[in-house]
């Protein structure tokens, strides 16, 4: 599920031809792999679910990436350490968080599991011992994301109109692009910025 479209581009832009529509397709694409890349979340939605790995650094709580749903959900762990997950844990056994799924009164995704009812996370230097099979990504993107997007996908499109990143000429001279996230876009971004998570 794309959070940055053509459509809302060429709206923000005032664009009512299809001339550019790769263009423009294009700088969606980019904006939101750069957003994904400046907050380390996926924020498009998986639409099947899939098995990823991760390392618990506690006996109490491993970290996981973002998902928006327990349909489908399963979790796993390799006790012995021989690369198999043949322990398959209960609902009970684990509480997701955040709890209820809101964090700072907003919906948010789960990215956390706490093991409860006296289990443990299994643990070995780092190595990737719990196995997750969920939907991942973002159920619904927040609107100051999905404006990030859209402003940074504004600047990808029009940097093709400024040869060598000169965007033109001001009364202190020369304008040039920016070689990074937009700065309002990074600023709407800023909540959402998380340390990446430790996978296989």
């Amino acid at each position: 599920m794309s959070f940055v479209t053509t459509t809302d581009l060429k709206a923000l832009l005032g664009i009512s031809d299809t001339v550019d529509d790769t263009r423009l397709q294009l700088a969606c694409d980019a904006a939101i792999q750069q957003v994904q890349a400046e907050c380390n979340r996926q924020f498009t939605y998986d639409t099947t679910t899939s098995a990823r790995v991760f390392a618990a650094l506690s006996w109490g709580v491993v970290e996981v990436d973002d998902f928006g749903t327990t349909s489908g959900l399963t979790v796993k762990t390799d006790d012995d350490e021989d690369g198999v997950f043949e322990t398959t844990w209960a609902a009970t056994d684990y509480q997701l968080e955040p709890v209820n799924g809101r964090l700072s009164g907003q919906a948010w995704p789960y990215n956390r599991l706490r093991a409860i009812e006296s289990r443990n996370w299994p643990i070995n230097r780092g190595r990737a011992l719990v196995e997750v099979t969920a939907r991942w990504g973002w159920a619904s993107v927040p609107n100051p994301v999905k404006q990030a997007g859209l402003i940074q996908a504004s600047t990808l499109f029009k940097s093709a109109e400024a040869p060598l990143g000169v965007a033109g000429f001001g009364d202190i001279g020369i304008m040039r692009i920016r070689q990074a996230m937009h700065p309002t876009a990074a600023a709407l971004l800023a909540p959402y910025r998380r340390d990446p998570v430790l996978v296989a």
